[in-house]
């Protein structure tokens, strides 16, 4: 009987020995497959390096399908999200609005005819919008951007847009392992700390495309679990005053520029699905923006409060499975900037008539 218990036992532990294997190799198959149909995020496909501002969209960019079946982007010949270029001059009779912002304002997941810049031109045809979105800004690129490309161009409205994570970029000098731009002040000026920017190799685009497909594998997070420090805050809250600096002097400078090209800034806060169930959005950036507005006179729309009042049986359809708009959300969000325009818009048409 112990020798039929021991050859019992053996052959029990070989089995499983055997399981494991198969079931290990099995796994890393499907691993494997899954690197190589993986395609990392979006705006790799349609966005180039940039040594002052990390990236920036691709001119004359035409990607059937890239948000899904029928789901399109285009860029211009200025790298503004659209299927047509922007004349210098404002044509007449048009109102010229630029929308600065991230992917919330590029419309990352809808067409180009569904995002909320866009969107502000269906409902009042007097508006020419200029979608200066770019995946995953933070406030500091998409100022840059806007020296850049916006500048040059007439306008009588400018509309950044913003969401709480892109002040707190703003505190890091890589976003999703891409280098960026790192604002500081040199005297009363605003510079760009680090440029250029760093480059990311071309191993460093293949881990961002692949990496999170290995780092998923059970061996990979068992040895992280066992070998890793305690992860970090890379959003360090002992940088949020030199960082409401930067933001304030940024406001001011923008501020200038509009003025001086008979143009109004506004600010907007756009709201993410997550603050519909908080009073409010650590670490407080929005009370922030309300004061810092107020003191220096900005117009600063909040689309908090509007998405609050809404009932809980609406909330699901304004945003997609990844947290951006949806189509029905960019509507939302055109329609709550709209009504808060009124008065500057009327403003703004009386000056274009003449």
């Amino acid at each position: 009987m112990l020798k039929v218990l021991r050859l019992v036992v053996v052959n029990v532990i070989a089995f499983v020995l055997i399981l494991s294997v198969l079931e290990g190799a099995a796994s890393l198959l499907f691993a494997v497959v899954r690197v190589h149909r993986a395609t990392g995020v979006k705006e790799q496909q349609h966005s180039v390096y940039d040594p002052t501002l990390g990236w920036v969209s691709l001119p004359n960019v035409r990607l059937p399908d890239l948000y899904g079946p029928g789901i399109s982007l285009h860029t211009n010949a200025q790298a503004f999200r659209g299927d047509h270029d922007i004349t210098r001059a404002v044509p007449a009779g048009r109102i010229r609005v630029i929308c600065s912002g991230d992917s919330f304002t590029l419309g990352y997941g809808v067409r180009d005819n569904e995002t909320w810049c866009h969107q502000l031109s269906v409902l009042d045809p007097r508006l020419e919008t200029v979608n200066m979105g770019q995946g995953g800004y933070g406030l500091d690129q998409a100022y840059l951007w806007y020296k850049r490309a916006g500048l040059p161009l007439d306008h009588q409205l400018h509309l950044v847009a913003f969401i709480t994570d892109d002040f707190l970029r703003m505190q890091l000098d890589d976003f999703v392992g891409y280098g960026k731009p790192l604002l500081g002040l040199r005297g009363d000026s605003i510079a760009v700390l680090n440029a250029p920017v760093r480059k990311r190799s071309g191993l460093g685009r293949w881990w961002l495309a692949k990496g999170h497909m290995v780092t998923n594998l059970n061996i990979v997070q068992l040895a992280n679990r066992v070998f890793s420090d305690p992860p970090q805050d890379r959003y360090n809250a002992a940088r949020n005053d030199s960082t409401r600096t930067v933001v304030a002097r940024i406001f001011q400078d923008l501020a200038r520029i509009n003025a001086a090209k008979n143009s109004r800034l506004v600010l907007v806060y756009l709201p993410g699905a997550s603050d519909y169930r908080r009073d409010e959005p650590p670490p407080s950036w929005r009370s922030f923006v309300t004061e810092e507005a107020a003191r220096q006179g900005i117009q600063f729309i909040d689309l908090f409060e509007p998405l609050r009042r809404l009932p809980p049986t609406q909330i699901d359809s304004l945003y997609l499975q990844d947290g951006h708009y949806s189509a029905r959300g960019n509507e939302f969000i055109a329609r709550a900037i709209q009504g808060a325009l009124a008065a500057p818009l009327g403003a703004s048409a009386g000056a274009a008539s003449h």
